[in-house]
C-alpha cells in the first residue's frame, strides 16, 4: 500500500481537523459568552438583549471553528461543512438538556440549525490561505 503524501487529505486527518475545529468553537462561545454576559448585566434590562446576544455569540463562533477547521484539516469548503453539521449536531444534543429554556419555536430552531454550517463555511471560505499573487509592477 502507498504511503499518504503530506498534505494529502484522508478521513482520518479530517475528523482530527474538524475536532480540534469544535474545540476552537466551544472555547470561542465561552469566551464571547462570558464577554456578552457582561455587557447585558450592565445595562438597565439585561433580558432584552440576551437572546440577540447569544445569537451573535453562535454565529461568531461557529465562523471560529470554520477557520480552525480549514487551518487544521488545508481543505476549505468540506471541513467548514463538516464542522458546521458536528457544531450543529452538538448544539442540537446541548439544546436538549433538560434544564430551562427560552421555549424557541420550530421555525427558530430550524433557522438557527441551517445558519450554524452556514457561518462554518464562510469561516472556512475567509481562513483559507490563498496562494500570492504575483502583482506585476507598471514600469
Amino acid at each position: 500500500m502507498e504511503a499518504s503524501r503530506k498534505g494529502e487529505l484522508t478521513p482520518m486527518t479530517l475528523l482530527i481537523g474538524i475536532g480540534k475545529a469544535q474545540l476552537v468553537f466551544l472555547a470561542t462561545g465561552i469566551l464571547l459568552l462570558l464577554l456578552f454576559c457582561r455587557i447585558a448585566y450592565s445595562l438597565d434590562n439585561p433580558e432584552s438583549i440576551t437572546g440577540p446576544l447569544s445569537l451573535v455569540a453562535l454565529c461568531l463562533s461557529a465562523l471560529a471553528g470554520g477557520i480552525g477547521a480549514v487551518r487544521f484539516t488545508g481543505d476549505g469548503i468540506l471541513s467548514g461543512f463538516c464542522s458546521g453539521v458536528l457544531t450543529m449536531v452538538l448544539v442540537r444534543c446541548l439544546a436538549a438538556l433538560p434544564v430551562p429554556s427560552s421555549g424557541m419555536d420550530l421555525p427558530h430552531t430550524i433557522l438557527f440549525c441551517l445558519m450554524i454550517p452556514v457561518c462554518s463555511v464562510c469561516g472556512a471560505v475567509l481562513g483559507k490561505k490563498r496562494k500570492k499573487q504575483n502583482r506585476h509592477k507598471y514600469r
